[in-house]
Parts: structure tokens; C-alpha cells; sequence
């Protein structure tokens, strides 16, 4: 039953894990449209790099989680 367990955690942590480095590399690499403020476009970069870090914090908290299991 501990490898179900561990096959869950693994699993949440790689999701969150590319989703959080998918988002911080979209923080760095912003895709820009024309009619597009300079503010909503920092709105954007702020949404996506908390995000991106919300994804690592959480993968981080998985592998913690495997670790002390």
C-alpha cells in the first residue's frame, strides 16, 4: 500500500513540477499580442511567475512528503 502511496506523490510531484518550470518559463519568454498594455502585460508575468513558483513550492512539498514516508 506504501507504493500506491508513493506512485500518487510522484505523480503530483512531476505535474507540479512541469507546470511550475512550464510557467516560469513562460515569466521569462512572455508572449506579447498587439493590443496589449504594458500593464497587462506585467499582470501577466506576475500571474505566471507566482504560479511557476507555486508549482516548485508544491513539488518540492511532494518530494519532502515521499522522503519522510
Amino acid at each position: 500500500m506504501l507504493d500506491l502511496f508513493h506512485a500518487v506523490l510522484f505523480t503530483a510531484l512531476i505535474g507540479a513540477l512541469g507546470l511550475g518550470l512550464a510557467s516560469i518559463v513562460m515569466t521569462i519568454i512572455p508572449v506579447r499580442s498587439e493590443e496589449q498594455s504594458a500593464e497587462e502585460l506585467a499582470k501577466t508575468r506576475v500571474e505566471y511567475a507566482f504560479f511557476g513558483f507555486a508549482g516548485v513550492v508544491v513539488a518540492f512539498v511532494m518530494w519532502v512528503g515521499m522522503w519522510l514516508s
